[in-house]
């Protein structure tokens, strides 16, 4: 009988890109790549040819600050457009009054992002495909990296599954689609993740 205790909720998320890293496919070369990060970015490489990339994870506020020089009120303008926050100056109106005058761009860190969630099998930061997806009746599977994928395999063949000690803590299989925790399921899935775990 193959027993398995479950890991803590966090284990394998994308907060594994700061320790152990997320494998995805490289954009220029599909070969497999791994992102990681740190408090400030997200780093990408690829391990067949190379190519790199940095993002930063900082998220930032620009703005156009200053006091009309009509209606006398101080005023803040928001600066949605990208293309906008890269001068230093802009015309912008008055939300009092409504009169235009140039003001300077200020550019303020605002938080770190952490809309840090794996969407249609892509990592958050450079929105890039992960190495181990596939799909299972048209819904997606995937693994952030070997780690993960082998931990998905253990689980789901596993005949006794084990919480850690503890409270009602929320563990790593609390992530799991219920399709993917059904019986009559987990043979083929446990099959899909075997053949990506060969790659």
């Amino acid at each position: 009988m193959k027993r398995i205790k479950d890991e803590p909720y966090f284990t394998h998320s994308v907060y594994s890109a700061f320790t152990t890293g997320i494998q995805v496919k490289c954009p220029k070369c599909h070969g497999m790549g791994i992102v990681t990060a740190d408090e400030g970015s997200a780093y990408f490489k690829c391990t067949n040819c190379g190519y790199q990339a940095e993002k930063e994870r900082t998220v930032y506020r620009y703005d156009v600050h200053n006091q009309c020089k009509n209606c006398g009120r101080y005023y803040r303008v928001d600066i949605e457009e990208t293309a906008k926050q890269h001068f230093s100056a802009l015309h912008v109106k008055c939300p009092y009054c409504g009169t235009m005058m140039s003001g300077e761009v200020h550019k303020t860190a605002e938080a770190f992002s952490y809309a840090a969630e794996i969407n249609k099998g892509k990592e958050p930061w450079f929105g890039l495909e992960l190495w181990f997806l596939t799909s299972f009746q048209g819904k997606p599977i995937w693994a952030i990296n070997r780690e993960h994928l082998t931990y998905l395999i253990d689980y789901l063949s596993a005949d006794m599954r084990e919480k850690p000690m503890g409270r009602g803590k929320k563990t790593q299989s609390d992530h799991l689609p219920t399709f993917m925790k059904t019986a009559k399921n987990r043979e083929r899935i446990v099959k899909l993740l075997e053949k990506m775990q060969e790659e």
